[in-house]
């Protein structure tokens, strides 16, 4: 009976439907406004996901991982997350908050400790990563701007107009015109952040200088030119320590996923389709 009501079962241990309720309003977003067929993929990813977190966390009692009341308390500090959010995240009160966020840390403790602290990044590898992709050593041409971000085309002639007389009165109308949240402010761009189309009219503003109107994604755009940044050396050791983090991130991803598979070898999986309230289209056929 307790396994007709659940939605899976892990060596015979069931997953209820309530908890996969929860997790599906948790993490589904918008799944409710899908298509039937989207819609069904991404709750049988879902369970998916949810079956593989607690094969993680079946680990947690032989690997000695527990999360006290004092972890919990500063994990929600961090976060900003007082007593009263507390109380009334997720709708079911705050010590069921406090448990979803315990397992949430029990999850990452099990992972760190049997999986990311047997990963390596050794010096080595950053230098073979360097001599390979050279152009990381090196800070890529930018350009400082401000911005007028318009929805209607002859509003953005206009100012275009009046700036191209006087430039220097671009931070008052961006203030005054702008619907972008920055109002105008300076902000640095690496070039592969600008769209295509706008990149080579833009390195070919001078500084105090604005464009023309340009037009992207359906809205009309005014720019005005800070300053350039031509392509320079960067500083090795903060490149280095990017790449030491960006290795050990994908080996951290491909280690967990070979662990999550021998879990998944060493455990007799079974989905219920029978109970599930969408057609299951996940990895677990049985």
């Amino acid at each position: 009976m307790l396994e007709a009501q659940a939605v899976a079962t892990l060596g015979g241990e069931p997953i209820a439907m309530k908890a996969f309720e929860r997790y599906l309003a948790d993490n589904a977003g918008d799944a409710e406004d899908e298509e039937a067929e989207q819609a069904n993929a991404i709750r049988s990813r879902l369970l998916d996901q949810m079956i593989e977190e607690q094969l993680v966390l079946r680990q947690a009692k032989g690997l000695g991982v527990t999360v006290s009341e004092a972890e919990i308390d500063d994990y929600l500090a961090q976060i900003g997350v007082s007593e009263g959010e507390a109380e009334v995240a997720g709708g079911e009160g705050k010590e069921a908050f406090r448990d979803k966020v315990r397992q949430g840390l029990v999850l990452q403790k099990v992972k760190d400790k049997a999986v990311l602290s047997k990963v390596e990044v050794t010096p080595g590898e950053v230098e073979d990563y360097l001599k390979k992709q050279p152009e990381t050593a090196r800070e890529p041409r930018s350009v400082v701007l401000r911005q007028i971000l318009i929805d209607d085309k002859s509003l953005a002639d206009r100012l275009a107009a009046q700036l191209a007389g006087n430039p220097a009165r671009f931070e008052v109308l961006a203030r005054e015109n702008s619907v972008a949240p920055d109002k105008g402010q300076a902000r640095a761009y690496a070039e592969e952040q600008l769209p295509v189309e706008l990149r080579e009219a833009l390195f070919q503003l001078e500084p105090g200088q604005a464009s023309p109107v340009m037009e992207n994604a359906g809205s009309y755009l005014i720019f005005q030119l800070v300053r350039k940044l031509e392509p320079r050396d960067a500083d090795l050791t903060e490149v280095k320590r990017r790449i030491q983090m960006e290795l050990f991130r994908k080996k951290g991803e491909q280690a967990l996923e070979r662990y999550i598979a021998d879990l998944k070898k060493d455990t007799e999986i079974h989905v219920n389709r029978a109970v599930l309230p969408f057609e299951y289209a996940g990895e677990y056929r049985n």
